[in-house]
């Protein structure tokens, strides 16, 4: 392994075990916290990254940070919400 790739699988280790079974993630001083989600970075290494996969400016690893409490990101939320049994999703083209 090239010394490139080296240390980026040291910094995305690093940013993998800053975080704890029940922490989740704010992005620099942003008040909104995200759950958390695995994303895939440079040469493949995988990051925490917000779950709702809004952008972080040039995903630095170190923009983001763990935090305790609840989570406040409304499109985190949606997507941990099952949607509503019986609602019909409509056709958005007719399929002929």
């Amino acid at each position: 392994m090239d010394s490139t790739r080296m240390a980026l699988a040291t910094i995305a280790a690093l940013a993998r075990n800053a975080y704890g079974p029940d922490d989740r993630m704010q992005v620099r001083s942003s008040g909104v916290i995200h759950d958390i989600a695995l994303t895939r970075w440079l040469a493949g290494e995988l990051l925490p990254g917000p779950a709702c996969m809004v952008g972080v400016s040039g995903w630095d690893p170190y923009a983001a940070h763990p935090v305790q409490g609840a989570v406040t990101c409304l499109r985190c939320l949606r997507l941990k919400t099952p949607a509503p049994s019986g609602v019909e999703q409509l056709e958005l083209f007719e399929v002929a």
